[in-house]
């Protein structure tokens, strides 16, 4: 049986990056997990006995992020802009270090199922299709990023990605209107290619915290002790 690739973004919250991992490797067992530690404060430690393999870029050995966002005309005006743009950048290099595809887990959820039906290879993305949360823009749709099976070869293929600097929301001069997130510039792009996606409902496979992980100001102990039968 092929190896399942799990893909982790981390920031500053090791307990809900380690959670989401423990349910994941509870309800999925043999998933390969990697952790691609962004954070600035709490570097990403994987526990004795979790196999996690680490890309460390917490003194930006793989992105320089200053540097990077220092490309575009406009870094960012609020945390989650900064954020969105390095969370869509690095996913977009991992489309590369994983070239059989992989699933994108968000590092504050927790996973309530098993997940191997959602590595479909006869699909380019498997994800839930939902409304972007913040209000200025307009409706927007996107794959949601939380839980998020990417089809590497059929997305290469047809030259779709998940970063676009043209679309991201606040590297652009663009309104409001057309600001962009995480996850919906890959919805847009896999529907001008015509390629297949899968649309799950997210809730069914996992408990969400909510922007924990990288805003790193709500305490997930509370959080994780009332849902600790799907981690422990």
């Amino acid at each position: 049986m092929e190896q399942q690739e799990v893909f982790i973004v981390h920031y500053n919250t090791q307990e809900l990056t380690e959670a989401a991992i423990r349910s994941l490797l509870k309800h999925t067992p043999g998933c390969c997990v990697t952790v691609f530690d962004n954070s600035d404060m709490r570097p990403f430690v994987a526990p004795d006995g979790l196999p996690v393999s680490i890309i460390d870029n917490t003194r930006g050995q793989v992105v320089d992020w200053q540097q990077w966002l220092s490309r575009f005309p406009r870094k960012g005006h609020t945390n989650n802009a900064w954020a969105s743009a390095k969370h869509c950048y690095s996913v977009e290099l991992c489309l590369d270090r994983f070239p059989n595809g992989f699933l994108l887990l968000d590092s504050d959820v927790l996973v309530k199922q098993d997940v191997s039906s959602l590595f479909d290879k006869t699909q380019a993305v498997v994800a839930e299709v939902g409304p972007c949360s913040h209000p200025k823009r307009g409706g927007l749709i996107r794959f949601m990023p939380m839980l998020c099976y990417m089809n590497t070869p059929m997305l290469r293929d047809a030259g779709v990605h998940f970063f676009n600097p043209e679309k991201m929301w606040a590297l652009t001069d663009r309104q409001p209107h057309c600001w962009y997130d995480t996850g919906a510039w890959l919805l847009e792009a896999a529907r001008e290619a015509r390629l297949p996606y899968r649309n799950i409902a997210m809730g069914d496979y996992v408990e969400h915290f909510g922007h924990g992980s990288w805003k790193n100001k709500h305490d997930p102990k509370a959080w994780l002790q009332l849902h600790r039968q799907l981690w422990e």
